[in-house]
């Protein structure tokens, strides 16, 4: 699934839009709930791969809503020797996750908590952090120089590219889970396919809350890093993550070389940016190595926006991809438009099955294509069953005739009661057809109709 606009503009669907306002709290519940009844009333007839990842967003919604929204949970995510614990120890200014450069060392994740521990907590416990690796940052020591980063939980992931599949499990899990994710990348392994075709490009695509950091700087001459941050500035815009943004990090050293022009905001580019870096890190607090990446993360920890940001863009994208599945109204179709298809078929099996099939492409005209196939399938399912239920009609029929002997001696001499008797019978005829057309096809028909605009009319009203 790709990645949608951030406006929700189903003009087939009538045009159900998203403000871009920031998100609050109660916007993200009326999606959550959109969601959730769509899925009530359509899901029986959505495609399984769509459904399962609505259910799944729906979900995780809800349980982060549940949480601490004055925590922001940051994950540090990349491949073997990225530098990724390292930059964990800097921001925490502790030695607490191990550092490897030629085999993975993390096998769980470990986090640090700053500021109050106890809204972080029950987040830790949801994000199944080991209670022996979590930690607290942040002492009076400190001054007001950790205030900005006061309610993140900063995690530090195991290796993407693991040789251990557990270690890779574990990644995929927290990833899904987390509210900002930092790529850690380094000058030697920025352009590998495992970054750009496999998580980054897949994870970026997919949800909010993503930073791409440029880490070991420090190793590069102050005339290279231009050279490298502006390539993989390249293969980032190439690969449609454009407003991604990129610093450049050193979690042993200062980055080198002047800082580029900053970009004004964590979550979209700057039109106007020179250069290829997102920020500067100028004025910013704590290890000179990760200040730019501080520069980016410390609006939305202290504004408490990155967990409404993710949560909204994750919805986003889930509701634009169902809104594809959804078009104009339904067409209202009259029953005697089956009823007259069963009467020309005069109990042929294949023209029944052909009466009904007409019937559901006029009751699905205009709609998607899941919708016309449910539609067909509905007016089809009892299909075999239908000549013995129109037998069985007209034998009802043919029993009332039976008591009208006198109509028809009568009707024998006289011309006019004759007809008169007929037209009776055809129209018993009709109404025992409508019924049977009522029972067999335009009730499962109609079931589908109504999913489809009960779920259409949820879009429309987000």
């Amino acid at each position: 699934m790709s990645r949608k606009t951030a406006r929700l503009t189903p003009d087939r669907a009538g045009g159900a839009q998203r403000a871009d306002a920031a998100p609050t709290p109660s916007s993200v519940h009326a999606k959550v709930d959109t969601l959730r009844a769509v899925l009530d009333t359509a899901g029986p007839y959505l495609p399984a791969d769509r459904l399962a990842i609505a259910r799944a967003a729906a979900a995780r919604a809800s349980a982060r809503l549940e949480l601490s929204l004055s925590h922001t949970t940051v994950a540090l995510a990349g491949t073997t020797g990225s530098g990724k614990s390292s930059m964990f120890n800097a921001f925490t200014s502790l030695d607490r996750s191990p550092v490897g450069v030629l085999r993975p060392t993390t096998a769980e994740a470990y986090a640090c908590v700053w500021g109050d521990r106890d809204g972080g907590e029950a987040l830790l416990d949801w994000l199944g952090v080991q209670p022996r690796r979590r930690f607290t940052r942040e002492s009076a020591l400190d001054g007001d120089d950790e205030v900005g980063l006061r309610g993140m939980v900063l995690l530090d992931l195991p290796d993407v590219d693991s040789i251990q599949p557990a270690h890779r499990a574990e990644v995929d899990r927290l990833l899904e889970l987390v509210d900002v994710v930092v790529w850690v990348t380094d000058p030697q392994k920025y352009s590998d396919l495992v970054v750009h075709d496999g998580y980054l490009r897949r994870l970026a695509t997919s949800r909010g809350g993503f930073i791409v950091a440029l880490n070991q700087t420090d190793r590069l001459l102050p005339a290279n890093l231009p050279q490298v941050a502006t390539d993989l500035r390249r293969l980032l815009d190439e690969g449609g993550l454009t407003d991604v943004p990129l610093v450049a990090t050193s979690a042993t050293d200062e980055v080198p070389g002047p800082p580029a022009r900053p970009r004004s905001t964590f979550r979209k580019p700057d039109p106007a940016r020179s250069g290829p870096l997102a920020a500067t890190g100028a004025g910013i607090p704590g290890f000179a190595g990760i200040r730019q990446l501080r520069e980016l993360l410390e609006p939305s920890v202290a504004g408490r926006r990155a967990v409404l940001e993710r949560l909204d863009a994750d919805l986003v994208v889930v509701l634009e991809d169902l809104v594809e599945l959804f078009g104009g109204p339904a067409p209202v179709v009259s029953p005697s438009v089956l009823a007259d298809g069963f009467h020309r078929a005069n109990g042929s099996k294949e023209r029944l099955i052909e009466a009904a099939e007409q019937y559901a492409q006029h009751a699905a005209y205009g709609l998607p294509k899941v919708w016309f196939e449910a539609i067909t399938e509905a007016a089809t399912l009892r299909a075999a069953e239908l000549p013995a239920a129109l037998e069985r009609a007209s034998e009802r029929v043919n029993a009332f005739d039976k008591g009208g002997g006198w109509r028809r001696a009568v009707g024998a001499v006289v011309p006019g009661l004759g007809r008169k008797a007929q037209e009776e019978k055809d129209r018993r005829t009709k109404a025992e057809y409508a019924r049977v057309a009522e029972s067999y096809v335009i009730a499962p028909v109609r079931d589908v109709v109504t999913a489809y605009s009960a779920a259409r009319a949820a879009l429309m009203d987000l």
